[in-house]
């Protein structure tokens, strides 16, 4: 009967869970088409996202601009080589040697296409291997395995225990999920935890995929120009040019394949069976600590990556995003400052305004131009002026009119001085009533009675 009257707050709170594995789901697929790993269609027919960059029409064009123009510093190069090798006797070379260079620079132009197609052809077939091995056995993306995972603990009856790879579940929907699991003892805090953890990696990951497909263009169009050197510093440039290629080209492969190892990790540690410390506050604190310490190594494992490729070019990488992202930082900040700038000056041109009628154009002027002004040593706007004004006239009323009540009454001060009470008949004292007193008051009631008479001519 309760499991039924709640059935809606579970179904809330897994439409939160399903929300963000369907986003990751999106950035996985946004992320595995920049690597390759997804194939995307050109005109009918499937290719990979960098071979359709490499071989479109205009970077094609920048490539033989580029590869006539080594050709020249090929020629040039070799004929410096040539006058090297006759000339000096310290040459390492002879003018054969130089001559045959020269014949393997120039045919290296002509396989540098068809040599990073292969090498793009073969290391995507890898990858997409490698990829759907660290899926956990999901047929479509890690967001399925995610739901799964999450709800180990909270099995009905009879329902095997990978049941997220059925045909028929479909995560999206509720119903399907119930159908499997009782949704009143899923996992859903440690679903939010990871989904917003891999969340954030993946959106980090998606600017370092874009850098890396524009990087790897550059690094296409200037190849020979890199190899054209060969002639003159033994292929130094080259061997430099392509420590970088092929660092950039599987950092991104690195990244993917990390997510995956990631989500497997987070699938077995949120399982209630380990257990950490007997305290189960403290055992989710741990499970929790895993969970986002793992998120922030992804970039890491990137530059783990890069290191294995070649020694430090993984680090530099790392360095490299860190700056990117913080120069991408600064320019969403100067372009908010941007959208808001007419919102700024017309608030800075009313509050002129406001000042200048409170203070004086002067001092309104002087402030914005930042100078000091009477205002920053203590003047009072109008404003304050006038409420101290009215202050003052208030204070001088209520003492007016306590001095009235005090003075106004004559008979009441000689009443009070000979020993006689106003109003009230009854009782000892009353009014009439005479008390006995010194002599001295006559003279006290004279004084009393000339200083109320000097105040009747002052005020007539």
């Amino acid at each position: 009967m309760f499991g039924g009257m709640f059935d809606w707050f579970w179904n809330f709170l897994y439409g939160i869970s399903k929300s963000l594995f369907r986003i990751i789901d999106y950035l996985m697929s946004c992320a595995n088409m920049l690597c390759g790993i997804e194939p995307i269609k050109y005109q009918g027919v499937e290719t990979d996202f960098l071979t359709f960059l490499l071989r479109n029409e205009n970077i094609s064009y920048g490539f033989v601009a580029a590869a006539l123009i080594a050709v020249i510093l090929t020629f040039l190069f070799g004929v410096a080589a040539l006058i090297r090798a006759i000339v000096s006797e310290k040459s390492n070379m002879t003018p054969g040697q130089v001559l045959v260079k020269v014949g393997k620079t120039l045919l290296t132009f002509i396989f540098i296409p068809v040599c990073l197609s292969v090498l793009v052809y073969f290391t995507n077939v890898l990858m997409q291997s490698l990829y759907a091995a660290t899926l956990g056995g999901s047929p479509d993306g890690i967001g399925r395995f995610l739901a799964g995972a999450f709800g180990q603990d909270a099995l009905k009856n009879g329902v095997s225990p990978n049941f997220y790879l059925e045909s028929s579940f479909n995560y999206m929907s509720t119903s399907s999920m119930r159908s499997y699991v009782d949704l009143s003892d899923y996992d859903f805090f440690f679903s939010w935890i990871s989904g917003i953890c891999i969340v954030l990696s993946l959106g980090s990951a998606l600017l370092t995929f874009i850098d890396r497909v524009i990087s790897l263009v550059i690094l296409y169009l200037f190849s020979p120009i890199s190899v054209s050197t060969a002639v003159v510093d033994d292929g130094a440039h080259f061997k430099l040019w392509r420590d970088q290629f092929i660092v950039k080209f599987l950092l991104g492969y690195g990244c993917i394949i990390a997510i995956n190892v990631y989500t497997l990790i987070i699938a077995a540690i949120t399982q209630n069976g380990l257990v950490f410390f007997e305290n189960n506050a403290l055992n989710n604190f741990m499970k929790i600590l895993i969970i986002v310490g793992g998120s922030v190594s992804m970039q890491r494992i990137m530059a783990l990556v890069g290191n294995l490729v070649s020694a430090g070019a993984g680090s530099n990488e790392l360095r490299d995003n860190a700056i990117a992202g913080a120069q991408m930082r600064g320019f969403f900040g100067s372009a908010a400052r941007g959208l808001t700038a007419p919102f700024r000056a017309t608030r800075s041109a009313v509050n002129f305004v406001r000042d200048a009628k409170q203070f004086g154009k002067g001092t309104a002027i002087g402030q914005r131009l930042g100078f000091r002004t009477g205002r920053d040593y203590g003047k009072m706007s109008n404003v304050q002026l006038a409420q101290s004004r009215q202050l003052m006239r208030e204070k001088e009323q209520m003492r007016r009119q306590s001095n009235a009540s005090f003075f106004g009454s004559k008979s009441s001060i000689q009443n009070a001085l000979n020993g006689k009470k106003d109003g009230g008949n009854g009782g000892k004292g009353g009014a009439g009533e005479k008390v006995p007193v010194k002599k001295d008051n006559a003279i006290v009631n004279n004084a009393i009675a000339n200083s109320l008479n000097n105040k009747k001519n002052e005020k007539k």
